[in-house]
C-alpha cells in the first residue's frame, strides 16, 4: 500500500515547512471533541490555528538564533496576533525535534562532504539520541526562554511547585528538572523526562499505521487520536476536569470503533459538552508533533515491517 504521507514529505525538505504542514494537518483533520473546518469553539476556530501554524513557521525557520530563542519568539507572536495559547503545547514539542533535525541535517551534510555518498534518510529510532541530545544540551538561558514562553501563554498546572512555579520569576531555570517535577500530570513534561522516546517510538508509529491502514491522512489521524485517547488520559481534560474525568474519557475512548461513525459522533458530542471543558488538547499537541517527524524521516515502513 502507497504511504499516504510520500507526496507531502517530498516537500517538507525543511523544518519549517514540515512544522507548518504538522501543525495544519492535525488542526485540518475532523477529530473528536477539537476544532477543524465547520467546527469551531467560541473563542477558537480553525482559522486561528492556520494563522498560528504559519507565524511559528516563520520563528522556527530563523536558524540563526537558539531555538528556545524560536520558540519563545513564536509564542509571543501568537499572543501578540490572537490573544491565545494555540501554540504552546506544539511548541514545547516541537522545540527539541527542530532542534534533533537541524543537528542530524548537519551531520548528514558533513558525511556527505566527507564520503561523497547519498544522504542519510533517518528511520523513526535514530531520532532518539539527537533528540536526548538536544535536550541535554538546553541551558539556563534556554530555561528560562521556555519558562518565559509558558508563562505568556499562561498554562497552569505545569510545573506548579514552591520550588518551580510557572506563575513565578526565575533567574536560572533548570527546563528538564522542571519537566521531571511535572511528568506526572503533563503528558509533554513527561516527553522532556524521557527523551521523547514514548512520542517517537510509541505515538509516532500508532499514527503511521493508522494512515496507513486507512490509506487516508486526515481518517488516519482521527484514528490515531481515538486509540491515542485510549492509550492514556488527556492531561489537558485533567488539568481543566480533574484526572477521574480523564479517566472516564479514556475508558469511552476504548469501547469506540474508529472504523463505527456513529460511535466516533458519540464521543465527539461528549467531549464538545460542557462548553469544551473536555476538549483533548494534549493529545492534539502530541498528534502535530508525531505528524512532524512523519513527514521529516524517511523509510519510515521498515521501523514496522
Amino acid at each position: 500500500m502507497l504511504d499516504p504521507l510520500q507526496p507531502l514529505r517530498q516537500l517538507c525538505t525543511r523544518p519549517s515547512t514540515a512544522l507548518k504542514w504538522a501543525c495544519i494537518l492535525e488542526a485540518t483533520a475532523p477529530k473528536a471533541g477539537n476544532v477543524f473546518p465547520g467546527r469551531s469553539f467560541e473563542d477558537l476556530s480553525h482559522l486561528d490555528f492556520m494563522i498560528a501554524a504559519e507565524l511559528t513557521s516563520q520563528c522556527f525557520n530563523q536558524t540563526a538564533t537558539r531555538i528556545s530563542e524560536r520558540m519563545l519568539h513564536s509564542i509571543t507572536k501568537v499572543r501578540e496576533r490572537q490573544g491565545t495559547n494555540v501554540n504552546l503545547g506544539i511548541v514545547l514539542l516541537l522545540g527539541p525535534l527542530v532542534a534533533a533535525d537541524e543537528a542530524m541535517h548537519k551531520m548528514a551534510a558533513s558525511k556527505e562532504a566527507l564520503h561523497h555518498s547519498g544522504s542519510n534518510h533517518t528511520t523513526l529510532t535514530e531520532w532518539v539520541a539527537p533528540v536526548s541530545k538536544a535536550l541535554a544540551q538546553f541551558d539556563a538561558v534556554d530555561g528560562s526562554n521556555i519558562y518565559q514562553a509558558i508563562h505568556l501563554a499562561t498554562a497552569g498546572g505545569l510545573g506548579t511547585t514552591d520550588e518551580l512555579d510557572v506563575n513565578q520569576t526565575h533567574q536560572t531555570i533548570d527546563i528538564l528538572e522542571a519537566m521531571l517535577i511535572a511528568k506526572d500530570h503533563d503528558q509533554i513534561a513527561k516527553q522532556y523526562s524521557i527523551g521523547f522516546r514514548e512520542l517517537i517510538l510509541e505515538i509516532t508509529p500508532i499514527l503511521f499505521n493508522s494512515v496507513k491502514s486507512t490509506g487516508d491522512l486526515l481518517r488516519g489521524i482521527c484514528h490515531a487520536q481515538i486509540k491515542l485517547l485510549a492509550k492514556s488520559p488527556d492531561t489537558l481534560i485533567a488539568r481543566k476536569n480533574g484526572i477521574q474525568v480523564a479517566y472516564e474519557v479514556q475508558s469511552r475512548a476504548k469501547s469506540v470503533d474508529p472504523l463505527d461513525e456513529a460511535q466516533v459522533a458519540c464521543l465527539d458530542t461528549y467531549l464538545r459538552s460542557d462548553g469544551h471543558q473536555l476538549n483533548p488538547g494534549t493529545t492534539a499537541d502530541l498528534l502535530a508533533a508525531a505528524l512532524y517527524l512523519l513527514l521529516r524521516t524517511h523509510r519510515v515502513e521498515n521501523d514496522h515491517e
